[in-house]
């Protein structure tokens, strides 16, 4: 079985959305020979994955979810090079996508990571409305994205967070490496969080598995 590792690294200053928590991971005090770290970070911080309770108040958190339903067939979705802020069209999203994608996980590679760490990471490209609305509409388990945000970090919009977590469908983002997947296999797909109780997100270990 081939694992393909979609997760950045934690590490002290990565990339964040403007004004969630910083992230620190530094040596706290322990007896030698022992080693602990004290890490401060948010529940959105690196890769991660998005709860309804992160847009609605009443919505589901992370803890409300079985295990299983971060286990998942996926629907790896190849799109071409975009603009910076630039939308995702529905139409092109469409033609992209083989069948339906009830129940599985959708993963829009648009090649973004590879401005991890720069200013033009935070000019990702984003869902439009009426591609979101589709997504929910067809029952999509989970829709991820390997940038910082569905939707526009530029304009501040929340649209494809509405209408996704909306329908109980949860969001993964800041995945990484989804261009050097092979289109067209069986995969599955595995993000699991910790269990915060109560927690509006989480970050993951996240993985493809070719089946």
């Amino acid at each position: 079985m081939r694992v393909f590792d979609l997760s950045h690294t934690i590490v002290t200053g990565l990339p964040i959305f403007p004004g969630d928590p910083e992230v620190r991971l530094e040596l706290a005090n322990a007896t030698p020979p022992w080693r602990v770290t004290r890490m401060t970070l948010g529940s959105h911080s690196g890769t991660h994955i998005d709860a309804p309770s992160h847009f609605f108040a009443d919505g589901r958190s992370i803890t409300d979810y079985p295990a299983a339903r971060f286990i998942l067939p996926a629907i790896l979705v190849q799109l071409p090079d975009l603009a910076d802020d630039a939308a995702i069209p529905f139409p092109l999203l469409r033609e992209c996508v083989p069948g339906s994608p009830t129940g599985q996980a959708v993963l829009l590679a648009t090649g973004w990571d590879r401005y991890w760490g720069t200013d033009r990471y935070f000019r990702h490209p984003y869902l439009s409305e009426e591609a979101a609305t589709w997504l929910a509409e067809a029952r999509a388990a989970l829709v991820g994205i390997d940038a910082l945000n569905v939707d526009s970090t530029v304009q501040g919009t929340d649209h494809a967070h509405a209408h996704l977590l909306g329908a109980d469908v949860l969001i993964v983002e800041n995945l990484r490496g989804l261009r050097t997947v092979p289109p067209g296999r069986d995969y599955l797909f595995v993000c699991l969080p910790l269990p915060l109780e109560g927690a509006d997100g989480a970050p993951v270990r996240a993985v493809l598995l070719e089946r």
